[in-house]
């Protein structure tokens, strides 16, 4: 398949005369100005991803609650804020980000199967919407600092359907051998006492069975379910206000030979799922937590062809970005479509196969290998697209790597929202030397 053919569909990462633009922008203009590596985000794309996602659910009371842990950019963070956006956190890092991005704390909703007391102290202090248990150990934990601090905790326990998200073993997390959420059977038995307790009052039922889901019919099967649950709950003496969806809804970075599901089709096996498990008539308000659908492919990753080496019949693109930029292809053997910011789509020339590394010392540290890619030289800048989740994030400063700067794009106009380290913020922190 050619680099044409491999182009992932946008409308907000175009190729304008043989210059790819983010938006309005030229992505060169950019990387003159920021340097390379550099992560780069189109505004307009989280926008209309999350108008998307929320619309798809305008038939029943919904909270779209975003995955802060896909991409925690404050700039990022506080529009979507400002669109009316929940979060969907996973530590006392990420509650503080969103509070301090502009969250509503009544659309907050904490995640995670090891949260510390201290965590869980922080949630019930910021009064959050909703804690989400998941396990009885928990549990105890959650009522004891309730009581201390004399509040009603509000939670929804997580329970865990065993529904298969076909989808990389390392992010599925629906089936009974992980080790997130609890076992239907378990949480059954605990019905009873949490609607006796003082300090913990049970409102909702959550499940997340795993990300890039490709097919709604896992995630409406798994609601079906958890809506079955809820309904029992209810029944129960649970005074039930929600069903949390989880996360999962994908993105296709760049296998353009499929074509993706859309928002709305994802959104009506999630309300069709709630239908079929009886709790239709309750009222409950639907909690999703996309994360990669709103933020994936408004970024992309930027950088410079160092050297190009051909040896034994094979070519390696060496460029300035690493591992420690983007690590999904290392944990994950995941695909990312790359191409030069200068090209001309219709100038059919001859591509052969290239792996794409990074300058670290792992033989991880690669982006793809035997990569149709047209010629390149040192000095040409490429896009490595999809990138706007689970990147930045994800980064480290392995190999003594200063974190890259991040720029989000708003129309014809640009903004640096996260400045490159500097070599002695490497140190800052540490002590010892005089």
């Amino acid at each position: 398949m050619s680099t044409k053919q491999r182009i992932p569909r946008s409308s907000y990462f175009v190729h304008e005369g043989r210059i790819l633009h983010a938006e309005s922008v030229p992505l060169d203009e950019i990387a003159d100005h920021v340097g390379t590596p550099a992560y780069v985000y189109s505004a307009a794309s989280v926008h209309d991803a999350y108008r998307a996602i929320d619309a798809a659910l305008a038939d029943v009371p919904h909270l779209v609650a975003y995955a802060v842990k896909a991409n925690g950019n404050l700039a990022l963070l506080s529009r979507l804020a400002g669109w009316g956006s929940g979060a969907d956190i996973v530590s006392g890092g990420e509650l503080a980000r969103a509070l301090k991005a502009g969250f509503s704390p009544d659309k907050v909703v904490f995640s995670g199967v090891g949260k510390t007391d201290a965590e869980i102290r922080m949630a019930l202090e910021a009064r959050i919407r909703s804690l989400h248990v998941e396990s009885a150990a928990e549990i105890d934990a959650v009522e004891s600092i309730a009581a201390e601090l004399g509040v009603v905790a509000h939670i929804a326990l997580r329970v865990n359907p065993n529904v298969d998200a076909a989808t990389h073993p390392y992010i599925s997390t629906g089936l009974r051998t992980s080790k997130f959420g609890i076992d239907i059977g378990i949480a059954r038995e605990l019905i009873p006492r949490l609607v006796k307790s003082e300090h913990v009052r049970l409102e909702g039922v959550a499940c997340h069975i795993g990300s890039m889901v490709l097919s709604p019919e896992p995630l409406g099967e798994a609601v079906a379910i958890i809506a079955e649950f809820a309904a029992e709950c209810a029944a129960r003496g649970a005074p039930m206000t929600t069903i949390d969806a989880g996360g999962g809804w994908p993105i296709l970075y760049g296998n353009e030979g499929a074509d993706a599901q859309s928002h709305a089709v994802f959104g009506r096996a999630l309300i069709d799922g709630i239908k079929r498990g009886g709790a239709a008539d309750l009222g409950l308000t639907l909690i999703v937590e996309p994360g990669r659908a709103l933020v994936g492919d408004a970024g992309v990753l930027l950088t410079r062809v160092v050297y190009v080496k051909e040896q034994v019949g094979k070519r390696f693109v060496i460029v300035d970005a690493s591992m420690s930029e983007l690590i999904r292809p290392a944990l994950y053997g995941a695909y990312h479509a790359i191409v030069p910011v200068d090209f001309d789509p219709n100038a059919n020339l001859p591509e052969t196969p290239a792996d794409i590394v990074g300058p670290v010392c792992e033989s991880s540290d690669f982006f793809a290998h035997d990569r149709l890619l047209p010629p390149v030289k040192r000095g040409d800048l490429l896009a490595i697209r999809g990138a706007g989740a689970y990147t930045a994030t994800m980064a480290s400063n392995y190999a003594l790597r200063p974190m890259s700067p991040e720029v989000l794009v708003e129309g014809g106009g640009f903004q640096v929202v996260r400045t490159r380290q500097k070599l002695e913020d490497l140190w800052r922190d540490e002590r010892g030397i005089d």
